[in-house]
């Protein structure tokens, strides 16, 4: 680690590049540029208002906001300041909030919006421990309620910073690597969310991780829209471009995402593996409506471009005559996926769930590769594709730091310098975490003969039959997502004679796919009982069912008229299933399937 903590990390940082931009932030209907000076300044502002209202060391800042340029000063604004900065996601519940902000002894928290203020003004009496309200509008102001635009709070530490910049500036600077940085609150699947303590040795070895495993550059650009609550984004996304010096800009408003990849052209690109089948099933339309010479070249390029990545992934050498049929064929494809991702991509990455194998040939075909990877919020930097290397079906090879073993049961064990530090006052349920030194992921897991990691299940969710037999229900959950039309999937089957599933449906997909066959329905809900729109699943529960063994099939599914949501507490924002939730709520429908 060439750094002892984050703040000389990031004042090294500025001292290299203090005119350089480092953010961009829409406002006004234009960018505006954010330098590396203005953002530290900013930073040393907010630490300083911190101080002036009697903030401790240690103590925590809570925010509750979509990723933008204040998110990231309070960040470092409270690492500055020897807080724990910790992220609550603005889907969360009032009940979440309170829960959250109580546990972690928060002092100040800070929202964007009229809607998260409300949250918080809610349970507002029951927050003991917080000071100061803050808020981004300044129209939502109160200070009789204990209410303070982000900009008067702002001020406040810019005319105290010649009395608390020296103190923050030596105490920041003496920081141990080992000292908690930020908290992450585990999504809460099973119970109550767990706060993971992450130091700053934790977050500085996980960047450099990522910048040497994958390549990255300071010429990079890339756009900051998936959450900062999540350890993956404020991780691997924010710390990771500060190290490698890259430009980021906050997409603030979702649906805005793709103009503002066509207009701003970034090199790098994650996301989820939806987006990712929308681009192909938008490239492939458009491959449709050309003539007919066009769409035979198109497809023959597909195909030779296929040969070479089937090839390439059973680590067979590609014949020269075939190279060269590749050579010609990959700017075909290249340029069309270019014109859908701003002309300058050169890596993707994606997470969150697998992606279809389809997918990932169609890209790598076009020598734009899209790299799966695999972490936790106890450590982040697990398993990584690389970009002149992946292998499909899997998260890739260990990260540069870390090491994975298999454990008897098919755990997956993981060592590293970029383990977290515990569970805030949990120290039991940290302990269980470890083994011998190896941090138990709960994950279960192979490494093929190249040290690729496959993920196949949850140790914890493993399904036992009536028959005896164990049965892992995310592998058979994944392979059924993989369908474009199928949102979410939840196998069931504990104690039971046989599996079965419950199916939800991409509303938006499946009402394109109507439209465009000419399919009649009233309702959405008329729709996922659609005769055609059923067939369409039945037949990938069937695939599903071929590849794996009889104890695994599902025998039977039901289609719901509805996905789940965060809101009715099925998911978690990280888009995880809550089991427990959804078997109690959806009891009688999984018994009918018995019958």
């Amino acid at each position: 680690m060439k750094h002892p903590n984050i703040y000389t990390f990031l004042t090294s940082c500025v001292a290299t590049n203090r005119e350089r931009t480092v953010f961009y932030s829409w406002r006004e209907d234009k960018w505006h540029g954010t330098s590396w000076a203005d953002f530290e300044s900013e930073a040393f502002d907010f630490a300083c208002a911190l101080k002036t209202f009697g903030f401790a060391r240690q103590k925590a800042v809570c925010v509750l906001m979509g990723n933008n340029l204040q998110w990231a000063v309070a960040d470092i604004g409270t690492i500055f300041a020897g807080g724990v900065s910790v992220g609550i996601y603005p889907t969360s519940s009032v009940e979440q909030c309170q829960y959250i902000i109580n546990h972690a002894e928060a002092e100040f928290v800070l929202v964007d919006t009229a809607e998260c203020l409300q949250k918080i003004l809610a349970i507002q009496d029951e927050l003991p421990a917080v000071k100061k309200i803050l808020v981004l509008d300044e129209a939502l102001a109160d200070e009789s309620r204990g209410v303070m635009s982000y900009r008067n709070f702002l001020q406040t530490g810019a005319n105290n910073r010649q009395r608390f910049e020296p103190i923050i500036k030596a105490e920041a600077a003496s920081a141990s690597a080992d000292d908690v940085a930020i908290m992450v609150y585990t999504s809460g699947t099973t119970g109550l969310p767990k706060g993971a303590c992450l130091s700053h040795r934790y977050i500085l070895n996980s960047a450099a991780s990522v910048v040497e495993t994958i390549g990255l550059r300071d010429s990079d650009t890339a756009f900051s829209y998936l959450p900062f609550c999540h350890v993956a984004e404020r991780i691997a996304g924010f710390y990771t471009r500060l190290l490698a010096g890259m430009t980021t800009r906050f997409i603030e408003d979702i649906t805005k995402l793709y103009s503002a990849m066509l207009e701003i052209k970034p090199t790098i690109f994650g996301s989820l593996p939806r987006f990712f089948e929308k681009i192909h099933a938008r490239i492939i339309a458009d491959v449709e409506q050309d003539s007919a010479d066009e769409r035979n070249r198109f497809y023959q390029a597909l195909e030779v471009g296929r040969q070479v990545s089937r090839l390439q992934q059973a680590n067979q050498p590609v014949p020269e005559d075939l190279r060269e049929q590749y050579a010609q064929a990959k700017p075909i494809l290249s340029a069309r996926v270019q014109t859908y991702t701003g002309g300058n991509i050169r890596m993707m990455t994606s997470g969150g769930a697998p992606l279809p194998l389809e997918i990932g040939e169609f890209f790598f075909a076009a020598g734009i590769p899209i790299l799966e990877a695999y972490g936790l919020t106890e450590n982040v930097c697990v398993a990584f594709n690389r970009p002149d290397n992946p292998r499909f079906g899997t998260v890739g090879a260990a990260m540069v730091g870390c090491e994975i073993k298999i454990a008897d049961d098919s755990e997956i064990l993981v060592r590293s310098d970029m383990m977290f530090s515990g569970y805030y006052k949990e120290p039991e349920k940290t302990a269980e975490m470890f083994r011998d030194g190896w941090l138990l992921t709960g994950d279960l897991g192979a490494l093929d003969k190249r040290g690729f990691l496959k993920i196949t299940g949850r140790k914890k969710e493993i399904i036992v039959t009536s028959t005896g037999k164990n049965v892992a229900p995310l592998l058979l959950e994944n392979m059924l997502k993989e369908h474009p039309l199928i949102s979410q999937a939840m196998v069931y089957g504990d104690g039971k004679s046989y599996l079965v599933a419950l199916i939800t449906l991409n509303q938006i997909e499946v009402e394109e796919y109507a439209r465009s066959r000419g399919i009649a329905y009233s309702t959405y809900a008329a729709l996922t009982r659609n005769g055609e729109i059923r067939s369409l699943i039945e037949k990938q529960v069937a695939d599903v069912n071929a590849r794996v063994s009889s104890t695994e099939a599902i025998k039977r599914f039901t289609i719901l008229e509805r996905d789940f949501s965060i809101e009715a507490d099925e998911i978690t924002p990280t888009m995880k299933i809550k089991r427990k939730v959804i078997a109690g709520r959806f009891r009688g429908l999984l018994q009918s399937l018995y019958i």
